[in-house]
């Protein structure tokens, strides 16, 4: 599995001299992305639906969940990162910890999955899915991950999202997740927002 690992690694990773559009492309991809993500969300709940709402919900506590696992196999299994063995080509400037799986990939696979079992609305889920592609290689190619690292947040993200949807059809979550939305609605009335600012879940 290792040599497999390194194999890809070699393939995908940057050259000794790569272009210069190259680098700021993958530096966009594995640095801004999950910003530009974080303030979609941001943007989509404001201005959304109800259905928007309770997906975003979803995609957050999914996108938690994920995180909380990352950190459980790092705590039990420490891997190194490709330029810690002196492998490849580093671009990107990283701190020496665990590799395996990759939170920023893990993130936005979450965000994404979790969109697209909630018929969250189009461009959105495919949008997602381009990111967290997108981050996955750009920190390969800019000498921070492995390859593998990416798969295993593929899983990791699946799973934590699958149990999320799991969880969230259950009658108590339900009720939790709408009254999420009650708060928020009442919150925006005592601070006197109008309607056109941020829509209501609710009729107050």
């Amino acid at each position: 599995m290792q040599n497999l690992n390194q194999f890809l690694f070699y393939w995908i990773n940057a050259p000794a001299d790569p272009s210069g559009a190259a680098v700021l492309l993958a530096r966009v991809f594995a640095e801004w992305l999950i910003y530009a993500i974080a303030i979609a969300m941001v943007w989509g709940w404001i201005r959304g639906s109800a259905g928007t709402r309770l997906c975003l919900i979803d995609a957050g506590v999914g996108a938690t969940a994920a995180l909380a696992i990352n950190f459980a196999i790092a705590a039990i299994w420490y891997h190194p990162r490709p330029f810690e063995l002196g492998i490849g080509t580093q671009i990107l400037p990283h701190a020496v910890d665990a590799s395996f799986p990759s939170d920023h990939a893990t993130v936005l696979f979450a965000v994404a999955f979790s969109l697209m079992i909630s018929g969250a609305r189009q461009p959105w889920p495919g949008l997602a899915l381009l990111a967290a592609v997108g981050a996955a290689w750009s920190r390969v190619y800019l000498g921070v991950h492995w390859p593998l690292d990416m798969v295993g947040s593929f899983v990791v993200a699946l799973v934590s999202v699958w149990g999320v949807r799991r969880v969230a059809a259950t009658a108590s979550a339900r009720h939790l997740r709408q009254g999420v939305l009650k708060i928020y609605d009442r919150t925006l009335d005592a601070l006197k927002i109008p309607g056109h600012v941020s829509p209501r879940a609710f009729r107050s």
